[in-house]
């Protein structure tokens, strides 16, 4: 990977920061979750019967003139669109913004037959005289200062142009006006294709779409089968959603309907490169579901730091990782998918609510099927993980190495040489000196809770059973305090790390064998919503049975089950007295976008504190752990941890709260290199210490 350039992370942070507050404004009035339901819908419904909508628009687009002519791939649509300019005797061809176009490599294609290419797009226009690709599906060239593109303009024009951006927009104007006048044919892409009547509704905000299409002599419009839609009305519906969804508009500047050639010939190439695959796979197909609207990269921790250069091969981030495995193959597609950290924060903004990010776990298990294994993760998934004896014999040898390894304070000495990556930023725990097995048999004798109101289990995960047994305890004294029988289960992996690197097979055989651990507590207490994950969404597709199911029923984060389960005895629970000490929350990604229960967390601390938690800016902004990806990608973690650490400074707070043992180890870890006198605590240990004595 390149160096990173945080004069890029910051341009992408801070247009995010505007880009959800135009947003968050563009939807004050419409529901987004019931119309994005809504368009999923629309969409399964049109491409589970594909074949018919697209026989239906061809039908009508006839009609109306045009000429519908299907394409197999990227190679028969270039050699369709060469022999339209042929037939026409057109030697340059302008072009409306279109990602499919670039899909199929068309510009360097013409080129190489003697046909001008020119891009009419502002951004797609200036990466096109960069002599690059887009870096963003909707704002191609994002990544560029407007120093860099009056250099590039200079470059073109022989002189010096200002930086001014009045003065650039006046000469991509003046320039692209009077190449599309001069060109005897356009192109363009759709947004939609309507096969009720044989139109395309083509979205653009600069005119240039309208003008391609309508000024030269031939017009030729090239999309992918996915874009058809049944009617004028589910277009409608698109429409509300694609510009708010994309840009925090609530409509373009331009929307046209167009049936039928205006001035000499339309051609309209009906491109499938693979998607037909897609639609074969029922667990893939929901890929076409997407418009486009470039939300998800738009909200990416990773892509806010990378940018579309690094994340992406022609198509960006996760969703990018995804079409680029069918449509350019699974070795374009194998960097892609490395580097989504699964925080499911795209699939939270999704228009046309794909799961992104669990798609990617099953594009790694291909992956991993059919392009093979890296070593040190066949050896930490299949092989430690995969076998819970090997695991716990792990941590046992960590716990008699503590002596040597660890520093006083608990955390490990620094890492030597090649290995200093992987701290440089973050100081790393040491294994605890006793487990939270062994210490919660000589905390919580055997003896039952007189008149228990009911047995719960505690499932602490893998980093609270080795590394943070405090944080066991303290969930144990507040259930016990609420009259609860607990019993804590030796923490066999839940399989999450191996499913998450697409070991599925691992993953499977972990997950079994930890349900026959689980007995018959009316509760099952999660102290880590990566576990709770896998107990209620992941685990139960690897393995569906009927015991999967129940036990997925009784699985409740912590702060949840005290909320929704023992909301008004908690409220007896803790000390009148308010703190003295001002906390603030961060929001773990799993726990907030997977387990919806960052809202029940903050509302039980404020309980439990009595008094309001100090809300730091961008609470979910991703701390940069996700598992194995710190070790994957270091110089991706540190930056998103940075930032992190920034946030909460900044928030004043002496604590900070948080669910995820994960989260907590990095960013308690990054407190401590840092020398930030700022404690850093599970939800559980700040209830623990709040309790009545």
């Amino acid at each position: 990977m390149n160096k990173l350039d945080p004069y890029l992370a910051k341009v992408l942070k801070d247009f995010s920061r505007h880009y959800l507050s135009k947003r968050q404004n563009a939807f004050e009035c419409l529901d987004f979750e019931a119309l994005r339901a809504q368009l999923a819908e629309v969409k399964d419904r049109t491409i589970g019967q594909l074949q018919k909508y697209l026989k239906h628009f061809e039908e009508q687009a006839r009609k109306h003139g045009s000429q519908v002519l299907p394409a197999r791939d990227g190679e028969e649509a270039n050699r369709l669109i060469l022999d339209i300019l042929k037939k026409h005797g057109v030697r340059k061809l302008v072009k409306s913004k279109s990602m499919v176009s670039e899909e199929i490599e068309l510009n360097e294609f013409l080129k190489k037959q003697g046909i001008e290419p020119r891009e009419t797009d502002f951004g797609e226009w200036i990466v096109q005289l960069d002599r690059e690709r887009p870096t963003h599906m909707v704002m191609p060239a994002i990544h560029l200062t407007r120093k860099e593109v009056a250099g590039i303009f200079s470059r073109y024009l022989g002189k010096e142009v200002p930086e001014e951006i009045p003065a650039l927009v006046r000469i991509a104007r003046e320039e692209l006006r009077r190449e599309i006048f001069s060109a005897p044919a356009g192109l363009c892409g759709a947004n939609a294709l309507i096969a009720e009547n044989g139109a395309i509704m083509l979205v653009t905000n600069e005119g240039n779409g309208r003008l391609v299409s309508t000024i030269p002599p031939v017009h030729i419009v090239l999309a992918s089968i996915e874009k058809v839609l049944p009617t004028t009305q589910d277009a409608f519906l698109l429409l509300k959603l694609l510009p708010r969804n994309a840009t925090g508009q609530t409509i373009t500047s331009y929307v046209s309907f167009i049936a039928g050639p205006h001035q000499e010939a339309q051609y309209i190439i009906l491109l499938d490169n693979h998607r037909s695959q897609i639609l074969a796979d029922s667990k893939f197909r929901e890929i076409l579901r997407c418009i486009k609207c470039c939300a998800c990269l738009n909200v990416c921790p990773v892509y806010k730091t990378l940018g579309g250069k690094e994340f992406s091969h022609i198509y960006m981030g996760g969703i990018g990782a995804l079409l680029t495995a069918w449509i350019h193959g699974l070795r374009q597609s194998k960097k892609l998918a490395g580097l989504c950290l699964g925080c499911h924060r795209c699939e939270e903004y999704c228009a046309a609510k794909i799961k992104i990010a669990d798609l990617i776990l099953a594009l790694r298990e291909r992956l991993n099927e059919e392009l093979g294994k890296l070593f040190w993760k066949r050896i930490a998934f299949d092989g430690v993980l995969g076998h819970p004896g090997f695991h716990q014999n792990a941590f046992r040898l960590g716990r008699k190495a503590r002596p040597i390894i660890s520093e006083r304070d608990g955390f490990s000495r620094n890492l030597p040489l090649f290995l200093k990556k992987y701290d440089r930023f973050r100081s790393l725990p040491a294994p605890a000196s006793k487990s939270l097995s062994q210490l919660f048999k000589k905390s919580f004798p055997s003896e039952k809770v007189k008149k228990a109101r009911g047995k719960i289990t505690l499932y602490p995960g893998c980093l609270v059973e080795h590394f943070y047994p405090e944080i066991g305890l303290a969930a144990s004294r507040v259930l016990r305090a609420l009259g609860y029988q607990v019993e804590s289960v030796p923490a066999l992996c839940c399989g999450f790390p191996s499913a998450s690197g697409g070991f599925n097979s691992a993953s499977r055989r972990t997950y079994k064998k930890l349900i026959t651990k689980l007995d018959d507590s009316n509760y099952i207490i999660t102290l880590c919503p990566t576990c709770a994950t896998m107990f209620t969404q992941i685990g139960p597709k690897l393995i569906d049975t009927e015991q999967t199911k129940i036990l997925a029923k009784k699985i409740f984060p912590f702060s949840r089950f005290l909320l929704e389960k023992e909301k008004q005895e908690c409220s007896d629970l803790f000390s009148s007295e308010a703190s003295a000490v001002h906390v603030t929350y961060h929001e773990s990604c799993h726990h907030k976008y997977i387990l919806k229960a960052s809202d029940a967390s903050k509302e039980i601390i404020q309980m439990a504190l009595g008094k309001e938690i100090l809300e730091m800016e961008d609470p979910e902004s991703c701390c940069g752990f996700a598992g194995s990806f710190s070790v994957d990608h270091p110089e991706i973690s540190e930056v998103l941890l940075e930032e992190k650490l920034a946030l909460i400074k900044n928030s004043g707070a002496e604590i900070v709260a948080l669910d995820c043992p994960g989260c907590l180890l990095q960013i308690r870890g990054g407190c401590r290199r840092k020398g930030y006198p700022i404690a850093v605590k599970h939800t559980a240990e700040l209830l623990a210490e709040r309790l009545k004595n």
